[in-house]
């Protein structure tokens, strides 16, 4: 499973942690990625997106309309 944004391509970067004593270690920043349900072309999708992507409004997301109660007569 790739930790990659289906809009922007965003992708997990490598790097140093430097500490205070100036020694390097490798690292790891990871995008926040967050799985939406969307609708694209009519059909429904599940995407891994951004949240920057998602408060910029790229995606939409799908919104479950709940279903009216019918009422039981008795």
């Amino acid at each position: 499973m790739s930790r990659t944004c289906d809009v922007c391509g965003k992708h997990p970067i490598h790097g140093n942690k430097v500490s205070n004593s100036y020694n390097h270690t490798r690292r790891q920043w990871k995008p926040n990625l967050v799985k939406v349900k969307t609708t694209i072309g009519g059909t429904t999708l599940t995407l891994k997106v951004c949240t920057h992507c998602l408060r910029s409004g790229f995606i939409t997301k799908k919104v479950n309309v709940p279903k009216p109660a019918v009422a039981e007569a008795k």
